[in-house]
């Protein structure tokens, strides 16, 4: 197939719809993929003539039990003419029932292929090489799956039209095969997830595998003209706390750049504002020499525990606003800027942090949590975490990032989803020289993408989600900022869409510092920008501030414990750098 459909055909029971078809329809309007429904006895009486008119390319995603169904009437190996015409079907949900069993071998052509339940803990999944359209970045991985991951596998003869997808000891989880014609991928997952299901913390493939892994690839295949998508993956390494001396812990800034210059990567410091008097002139400038592969962003205001898991709104505005101008004063007195994203110290958050920080001038935010840190105030979904960034809080972008002990299958499923790879570490990750980063960067590097490597505010900046839209292109906005290129010969003509529904905090849209007019239509802001040839545009929303409620310093007692915990943090840091071969 040359060209990715265009809708997709849902098929599914006359009776009301399934929790799977309606977890299936989520995903499809998640990634933006027209779909239509069309009931089993719809498709019998033959009611499908005009989908095929005005829609020459479909793809037709079904069950297992409905497919079945729809079959039945027709003799053995013939297929509806509207069925024949499909690029491809998807067909998931194999029980292991009679009705299933028949068709599996009906349309693989085996007499013999099986249905075949995962009861053997562990299991090792092998993602083809020979895919890389599909699998992209997860291609000629092994994954290692907990229990629960995976639900079944098909047993089918290999007759040299087979493709094995996702294949495992057990069998094939997901696998490619023309019949009559027709070409058919089969998932073994007996379920899809629900993305709308509330998360407390991060996707694992390695637990949600089933319903997951193999759908995505196959949306993001066979809709790939059609759905939301990115051009590249934007990558960055963020090391939490270290000021800017030549060593702390096991962060020797030296050999950072070495192995920079090695292995191409950008390193951002998640900055702590209160030691903006205490750096090195020496490391300052190092930076300053190297502002494509070094920067700093904020890290907090003092890093005490929670500080931002408050709902105070003055006292959030507080902390910022000191965070703002310790850094302010840090560039008047080194030169070195920072980047105006804000990591979360401990990565504890409440809602009310987000809205705080939109109005006070940072256009992201970057953490390891997913979730508040209050329970109750929850309401990330799967579907947040799947996204470029989360806005589920006051529409505020919060980008997630990932440890190394994450693993490289789920940076890798990150950039089939189209999110950014942001890579977490504290001065440990450069134990022994960094030599466990610096194999994971090999890993990195060997993944079928395209990774480019920027500092942590210019790769938020140019984390979005596009998609055709006739003539124009349609950009998905998230962080409060957006910098996108034209390399074409000609004028580029965009349509921007935000989702912001604080509104009536909004101050002006800018493109490249010129005020725009702007449209604001269904909870989303929407601006025109004709981008020359050869040129950019940098679009920002900004916001209006709050006076300062709180011009007062902090009190003695207070000042005197943030000064008493960073010390100690930093005596345990160093500590255990100087006495490495003990611990």
């Amino acid at each position: 197939m040359d060209t990715g459909s265009s809708i997709a055909l849902l098929l599914r029971s006359d009776t009301p719809p399934s929790p799977e078809d309606c977890n299936l329809a989520e995903i499809l309007d998640f990634f933006g993929i027209p779909w239509t429904a069309l009931t089993v006895s719809e498709a019998i009486e033959g009611n499908v003539a005009s989908l095929m008119t005005s829609h020459p390319q479909f793809s037709i995603l079904t069950s297992a039990p409905c497919l079945a169904e729809t079959l039945q009437p027709c003799k053995a190996g013939t297929f509806p003419a509207w069925l024949a015409a499909a690029a491809s079907v998807f067909v998931f949900g194999f029980q292991a029932t009679d009705p299933c069993r028949a068709l599996l071998r009906q349309i693989t052509g085996d007499p013999e292929a099986d249905i075949r339940g995962i009861e053997a803990w562990p299991i090792s999944v092998s993602v083809t090489d020979a895919f890389p359209d599909m699998c992209g970045p997860m291609s000629a991985l092994r994954i290692r799956l907990e229990p629960g991951a995976a639900d079944a596998a098909l047993v089918i003869r290999d007759d040299g039209e087979l493709q094995s997808i996702l294949g495992a000891p057990e069998g094939h989880l997901f696998a490619g095969f023309a019949y009559s014609g027709l070409r058919f991928f089969a998932d073994a997952s007996l379920a899809m997830v629900d993305i709308r299901e509330r998360a407390a913390t991060y996707f694992d493939v390695k637990k949600r595998f089933a319903g997951a892994v193999p759908v995505v690839m196959y949306l993001k295949w066979s809709f790939r003209d059609v759905c939301w998508t990115t051009s590249e993956t934007n990558a960055c390494l963020i090391i939490d706390d270290p000021p800017l001396w030549p060593r702390y812990g096991f962060l020797d800034f030296g050999e950072l750049l070495q192995l920079a210059n090695e292995q191409p990567f950008a390193t951002t410091i998640a900055f702590i504002p209160w030691n903006w008097q205490r750096t090195n002139r020496d490391t300052v400038a190092a930076f300053r020499q190297n502002s494509g592969k070094l920067s700093v962003c904020v890290h907090g205001c003092d890093h005490t525990g929670g500080e931002f898991a408050v709902r105070s709104a003055d006292l959030l505005d507080r902390k910022l606003k000191t965070a703002r101008r310790r850094m302010k004063s840090l560039l008047k007195e080194t030169a070195l800027d920072h980047e105006n994203v804000m990591v979360f110290p401990q990565g504890a958050f409440l809602p009310e942090a987000a809205s705080a920080l939109k109005r006070n001038g940072f256009f992201a935010a970057v953490n390891t949590e997913v979730a508040p840190a209050d329970d109750a105030s929850n309401e990330t979904t799967l579907a947040d975490l799947w996204s470029v960034a989360i806005v589920r809080y006051g529409g505020f972008s919060i980008y997630t990032r990932r440890y190394i002990h994450h693993g490289i299958e789920n940076f890798a499923f990150d950039g089939i989803l189209g999110k950014p790879c942001f890579v977490a570490g504290h001065h440990d990750i450069f134990r022994d020289h960094g030599s466990e980063l610096a194999e994971f960067l090999q890993q990195l590097a060997s993944l079928r993408w395209k990774l480019s490597w920027r500092t942590l505010g210019d790769a938020v900046c140019r984390s979005y989600s596009i998609r055709p839209d006739g003539g124009t292109i349609t950009v998905k906005m998230f962080a409060e900022q957006l910098r996108i290129e034209n390399m074409e010969a000609i004028t580029r003509r965009i349509r921007v869409v935000k989702q912001e529904p604080q509104i009536v905090s909004l101050k002006d849209v800018t493109v490249n510092q010129d005020v725009v007019a702007y449209e604001y239509m269904d909870g989303c802001l929407r601006v025109i920008v004709d981008i020359p040839p050869g040129r950019s545009a940098d679009i920002r929303c900004v916001f209006h501030e709050r006076p300062d409620a709180f011009p007062g310093s902090e009190s003695v007692s207070y000042r005197l414990r943030v000064a008493v915990r960073r010390y100690l943090s930093e005596l345990r840091d160093n500590y255990r750098y100087l006495f490495r071969f003990r611990v």
